[in-house]
């Protein structure tokens, strides 16, 4: 190993003007790079702690309020570091006094979310079942809805319920999208809950149908095409839901599909007027 030698002199005391011994140290062999490490000195400038510098009273008075304020630091992170011990005592003890009552306002809270979540989603549904977008005209609809939900709020809503298509052991385990389908009344009834009310439509003739016209014969000269008209209001139903949610962008998609109540229809039969 290489010797190091340090160097003494004789320095005048800048306030007693009596002299006092000055060290000039060696640069450190194992210091740490990138980090700097230096101090302020009271003459102005900085010294850098890893390279030779001579030890005089300003560096010596500068060394001295370097320990103060670390000692200053770590009494302050000793104190940090008690607090939040103490605080979780009294929490813990807190929750022991009344474990029921808080898991009952957590479940409270949650199942009153939920159901919000689920009115505004059967309130769209009603919404674009009345619109002129959509015309029951003998045939089933699609309409779908999109939602951004947390992963927690899509379990909240639609875990336990329906049947499960994606992920399982069968169909793609390790998918990072659910697909659930709820195929009958029961099941969307079980989703919705109280939520589930009477769904308004509205019936429509079907356009598109040649009509003669007062200057020519049928489908010749003169002919024009009916449009669709809006002819009253009827029920609706949900026939199925099917719920896709993805877990990397929290989207849920959800495709209802929807008919005439009571048409006597179960096929895409149409009707003309």
């Amino acid at each position: 190993m290489a010797n190091s030698t340090v160097a003494v002199m004789l320095v005048p005391h800048a306030s007693t003007g009596t002299t006092m011994s000055s060290i000039e140290l060696p640069p450190l062999s194992n210091a740490s790079k990138g980090r700097k490490r230096t101090i302020d000195v009271i003459s102005g400038g900085n010294i850098d702690l890893r390279k030779g510098f001579i030890v005089n009273s300003a560096v010596a008075e500068a060394m001295r309020q370097r320990i103060l304020e670390l000692e200053e630091q770590v009494d302050g992170f000793e104190k940090q570091r008690q607090q939040p011990s103490a605080k979780r005592a009294r929490l813990s003890g807190a929750e022991e006094d009344a474990p029921v009552a808080s898991g009952s306002g957590n479940s409270a809270a949650t199942e009153k979310k939920r159901k919000l979540q689920l009115k505004k989603i059967f309130d769209r549904l009603s919404k674009e079942c009345k619109s002129d977008t959509c015309k029951f005209q003998g045939s089933r609809k699609n309409i779908k809805i999109d939602e951004v939900l947390e992963e927690s709020e899509f379990e909240a809503i639609f875990k336990g319920k329906g049947t499960l298509i994606q992920p399982t052991p069968e169909n793609k385990p390790k998918s990072t999208v659910t697909i659930i389908q709820y195929g009958n009344a029961v099941q969307i009834s079980e989703l919705f809950g109280d939520q589930l009310k009477e769904i308004k439509g509205y019936r429509w003739t079907r356009g598109g149908i040649p009509s003669r016209g007062l200057g020519g014969g049928f489908g010749g000269f003169g002919s024009s095409f009916s449009k669709s008209v809006k002819i009253g209001a009827c029920a609706v139903d949900i026939r199925s839901l099917q719920v896709e949610y993805s877990k990397k962008v929290m989207k849920c998609v959800l495709k209802f599909e929807v008919v005439e109540a009571d048409n006597g229809m179960d096929s895409d039969d149409d009707y003309f007027f």
